[in-house]
């Protein structure tokens, strides 16, 4: 046992997990499931009227294609106690999941930085809809659907991988997949890896359970488009919540995700997305000096600073601006031909766009720009589909999980992959690691405050 403890308890790498166990492990103590919530009202009671049988199919009929996560959830919607233990380890396991996707000789400083964004990401988002059915719908198949990359990450790596990790990774993508925005991510990961090592010539059987990640999340997304649940509950939330949602043409919805997805972004005042956005025109200032790249990097800051921490002088001094970008108006067949409309469209285009510009000034080479693109690319579409919803204004902030772990991660990878010239610039990497400390802290209290309030 304390070979065991020594080996792989207390290495350095994972000290940081350690920390962050406790960290969740205080959040779940204070966490209170509202009476009203999706699970107190609905879930929990289901096995006291119907088997899980006759449950699941019902739910396939009638309303939704995720029969496995919620045959979990009608259980664990019983036990607030319960599921806060299998919560508090789904939590710790996103965070060692992240860290597992870095080679070992990084792996340290990754666990570090992993801790750290998962302390900036706003909890209290996943309460929207009760702590219980949020968890086991985002958080659980986020955490699974991470660890059933390992395998892609381990042939990059040139890691062999025993066939009993990837029957656990099929399982893990078997969950996780059964999650829409999950599904897609596992199925765009696996089938990008499985590009990527066919055109290095590396042997099929390296990576044939990438292959197999992938067949599960397309048969995962068949499953979903089939189910006749999805198409009803559809027909249902149009009428309920969005009923011209049918006169929208695909661009409109994609304006209508990409609109509402850039104002939250931007307007939210998060400190994740203003940490990543600090941290990318840091490594521009640092790696060149050209003026379009610099300013490319500055301008995200401040529009993001200035409309998020300032927005009462914003309101004062520019008021039809405000109202404007406070609106969050998306463009439609309605109103295309209103100029003004197309403000808040072009100024988040240029947001994205500088990010953009910031990476090429940042990243090392093709593959790692491709990479860091690909990623973010990835995480802003798990939240524009949305717009393909009716329900885009009702799900509220947790539907942005995915996004904002999109965005930590490449706020990972880019300070992990750069460590040498943040190092180099000693004021600039004291600062940022005592900037970071702060944030930290200020991250955990927030979350801490938010959490009793609820």
């Amino acid at each position: 046992m304390r070979k065991v403890w020594s080996k792989y308890i207390i290495r350095k790498e994972y000290l940081p997990l350690l920390v962050f166990a406790g960290i969740q492990l205080v959040f779940h103590i204070f966490m209170k499931e509202p009476q009203e919530s999706d699970a107190m009202w609905f879930f929990s009671r289901q096995l006291d009227a119907y088997t899980l049988k006759d449950y699941l199919e019902a739910r396939y009929a009638v309303w939704s294609s995720r029969l496995l996560i919620e045959a979990v959830l009608v259980y664990l919607s019983r036990s607030m106690f319960w599921w806060k233990v299998f919560d508090w380890a789904a939590w710790v396991f996103l965070a060692w999941s992240f860290a597992g996707l870095f080679p070992e000789e990084k792996r340290e400083t990754a666990s570090y930085l992993v801790v750290g964004f998962l302390c900036l990401y706003p909890i209290w988002d996943l309460r929207t809809a009760g702590w219980i059915a949020t968890g086991v719908n985002y958080t659980w198949p986020l955490a699974l659907g991470v660890y059933s990359l390992h395998g892609a990450a381990r042939t990059c790596f040139g890691k062999k991988t025993p066939v009993f990790l990837w029957v656990l990774y099929g399982l893990c993508a078997l969950y996780g997949a059964n999650m829409e925005q999950m599904c897609a991510v596992i199925l765009a990961v696996n089938f990008g890896a499985i590009l990527y090592f066919t055109l290095e010539k590396k042997p099929f059987r390296s990576y044939a359970g990438v292959v197999m990640g992938f067949v599960i999340s397309l048969a995962e997304i068949v499953f979903i488009m089939a189910c006749p649940g999805n198409g009803a509950r559809k027909s249902q939330e149009i009428i309920n919540w969005m009923p011209n949602f049918k006169s929208y043409h695909v661009l409109d919805k994609v304006s209508m995700g990409f609109l509402d997805t850039m104002h939250h972004l931007v307007m939210s005042g998060s400190l994740l997305v203003l940490c990543y956005l600090v941290l990318l025109a840091v490594l521009v200032f640092l790696k060149t000096k050209r003026t379009a790249f610099r300013a490319a990097a500055v301008f995200p800051v401040v529009l993001t600073v200035w409309l998020s921490w300032f927005p009462n002088t914003v309101k004062a001094n520019f008021p039809t601006f405000w109202k404007l970008m406070d609106k969050g108006e998306f463009i439609c067949g309605s109103n295309y031909h209103v100029m003004a409309n197309y403000i808040p469209t072009v100024l988040y285009l240029c947001v994205a766009g500088c990010i953009l510009l910031s990476l090429v000034a940042v990243c090392g080479s093709y593959i790692e720009l491709v990479a860091q693109a690909a990623l973010l690319a990835l995480g802003l579409a798990t939240r524009i589909v949305m717009g393909f919803t009716p329900t885009i204004y009702v799900s509220q902030e947790r539907t942005f999980l995915f996004l904002y772990m999109a965005l930590g991660m490449s706020a990972v990878y880019v300070a992990v992959n750069h460590l040498r010239t943040l190092r180099e610039n000693r004021v600039v990497w004291e600062t940022l690691k005592v900037a970071g400390a702060v944030l930290f802290t200020v991250g955990i209290v927030l979350d801490l405050a938010e959490i009793g309030m609820g």
